[in-house]
């Protein structure tokens, strides 16, 4: 299945508030102890980071403050579109590309995600992507949960 995975969630936030959740404050909601580098080590991260800028990396700090960068942002667009690869705990010749865009519906934003770019991974690209299918479920399940708390004191 080397076909884009395509996600959709509706959250009740105005899209800015829908972006600035999945960006700045992911460390609120990002599922670490499941979904991180450090989860490999049967750890949760100390923090994990998105630099809101083009270029900017996102990344996960360990416990000991090593960083293990995640993804660099290719595109920066807030309240309306977001892109970036993705590659954690691999090098980013292994990287494949997330796009998330925001778009304000009467329940809030609609944020569709999709993650290509698989083929780049070889005989592996079939069983990653895959795995990515239900593990993006449990990533936006979390900020689902997450939008519908007290987000924005």
């Amino acid at each position: 299945m080397n076909d884009p995975i395509q996600k959709s969630v509706t959250v009740p936030l105005s899209p800015a508030e829908a972006f600035a959740l999945f960006t700045s404050k992911i460390d609120t909601w990002w599922p670490g102890k499941t979904h991180s580098v450090s989860a490999y080590r049967d750890k949760k991260p100390k923090k994990v980071t998105f630099e809101d800028r083009k270029n900017g990396k996102i990344k996960e700090i360990t416990d000991e403050g090593d960083e293990q960068v995640w993804g660099t942002i290719l595109a920066y667009d807030p309240g309306e579109y977001l892109a970036f690869t993705w590659h954690p705990g691999k090098s980013e010749d292994e990287a494949t590309v997330v796009t998330v865009s925001f778009k304000e519906t009467a329940e809030g934003t609609q944020c569709d995600l999709i993650h290509g770019g698989f083929d780049i991974l070889g005989d592996l690209a079939d069983a990653v992507s895959t795995s990515y299918l239900k593990g993006w479920d449990l990533v936006l399940g979390s900020y689902t949960a997450a939008a519908k708390g007290p987000v924005f004191a």
